[in-house]
């Protein structure tokens, strides 16, 4: 909202609308706030250069504001000041020098009021949140849109470069009460690097930073929220998916059923190319395996293997002396993904062991070589391989699939708290 202040008191001030439009909170980064009762501030550093730590402060942003104008033709409608929100993943504001700073204009910006304003009157000023200590840079100069050079190439997902030649910088330490969770609730924007089906109805999607930067870690058993757009949804579509990858890795992997009517499953099998860009939340999930020696039976249905093909690696990574077997049920070779990479993983390492029951064997399917057993997993099943009373057991699964089998371990005499479990 653009507007006045048409008044204020004890209570608060009056604040009178002029302008309202939404912004895409696609590069919008959640942060709970918080007020404190620190004093605030009065001195303020002025300076033309950017010294070391502004330089540091630019580059580790993930948001700014930017301030325009238009002065046209007397009491016009369009005159007037602009205040817009800028974000992207930390470091996509670049300091060119310690007079020049950039950054790539992304697709969510439709309305461009500030760039239409700029290209009438060049004369900007960009404001820096230190949200943790409440502290404020601000820089004032002339920017410039660069709106199809070889550069913007550089930036996926940008339609223009906007930079910024500095006339000058006044930095207020602690200047507000307001505070704000200093690492936001959004992640970072995901490139997908690798589509890899996996059985017939399985695929995997490998995503990294798109600026090729570091990305945060996670637990094996947590999930990824995402964001897409789909043609034909009014809204951004969430959901979270389970990473089935390795959380050594510098990457993100979610392995995804196509169901019959699902919007998002659908849209990624079929729409999603290699090099598309996402939202992401960070990984997030207390389905994680708990700390120990004594030995674990990882039991999954189905999609629900996803996470315990993440804690299978883990497990080999740590070659430790644990005891672990790893179980699945599928319906038939076709419909079995990570056959081969799990093999892999117990093969390489002497404290794995797994077992993988087809419900309903195809006639290319062969006992001994795709799978060890027909029929559906049973609490006698595993407790017959894993008879240890200290087993603890993770289940995913469906969820008529789970509540069966934990009830049935528990009448079998497996404590409560030795069953740890998540529902797809």
């Amino acid at each position: 909202m653009n507007g006045r202040v048409g008044g204020s008191g004890a209570s608060g001030i009056r604040f009178e609308v002029g302008q309202s439009f939404g912004n895409c909170p696609q590069y919008i980064r959640e942060r709970d706030y918080w007020f404190t009762s620190e004093p605030v501030a009065g001195t303020a550093k002025r300076g033309r250069q950017l010294t070391e730590s502004q330089i540091e402060w630019i580059r580790a942003a993930d948001t700014f504001f930017i301030a325009s104008g238009h002065n046209g033709a007397r009491d016009h409608v369009a005159n007037g000041m602009d205040v817009s929100h800028r974000g992207g993943d930390r470091g996509f504001v670049e300091v060119l020098s310690d007079t020049q700073i950039r950054f790539p204009d992304y697709a969510g910006n439709r309305h461009y009021n500030t760039l239409g304003n700029i290209l009438l009157d060049g004369r900007a000023g960009f404001l820096f949140l230190d949200f943790s200590t409440g502290s404020l840079l601000q820089i004032t100069g002339r920017a410039t849109i660069d709106f199809g050079s070889e550069e913007v190439v550089r930036f996926p997902g940008a339609r223009q470069l906007v930079s910024l030649e500095i006339d000058e910088i006044v930095e207020l330490s602690s200047a507000l009460r307001l505070r704000w969770q200093e690492d936001a609730g959004s992640a970072r924007s995901l490139r997908l690097v690798e589509k890899t089906a996996e059985s017939a109805d399985v695929s995997s999607f490998v995503f990294e930073a798109r600026d090729g930067g570091p990305l945060a870690s996670f637990k094996a058993g947590q999930h990824l929220p995402i964001e897409l757009r789909v043609p034909d949804a009014d809204t951004k579509v969430q959901r979270t998916y389970s990473l089935s990858g390795s959380p050594l890795e510098d990457r993100y992997r979610i392995s995804v059923k196509r169901e019959a009517r699902g919007l998002a499953s659908g849209f990624l099998h079929d729409r999603l190319e290699v090099g598309t860009i996402l939202e992401s939340r960070k990984p997030a999930g207390d389905f994680v395996l708990s700390d120990g020696d004594g030995p674990l039976v990882l039991v999954s249905a189905g999609i629900g293997v996803t996470p315990m093909l993440s804690m299978l690696h883990q497990l080999a990574a740590e070659k430790s002396e644990r005891e672990v077997l790893f179980v699945h049920g599928a319906r038939d070779g076709d419909h079995h993904p990570f056959r081969d990479e799990a093999a892999r993983l117990a093969k390489a390492a002497a404290n794995i062991k797994t077992r993988i029951l087809y419900s309903r064997p195809s006639p290319n399917d062969e006992q001994g070589r795709d799978y060890d057993e027909t029929g559906r997993i049973s609490a006698d099943f595993l407790i017959r391989l894993m008879p240890d009373p200290d087993t603890d057991y993770y289940l995913c699964g469906p969820a008529g699939f789970l509540a069966e089998l934990k009830d049935d371990l528990e009448n079998k005499g497996v404590a409560e708290g030795k069953i740890h479990f998540e529902t797809f």
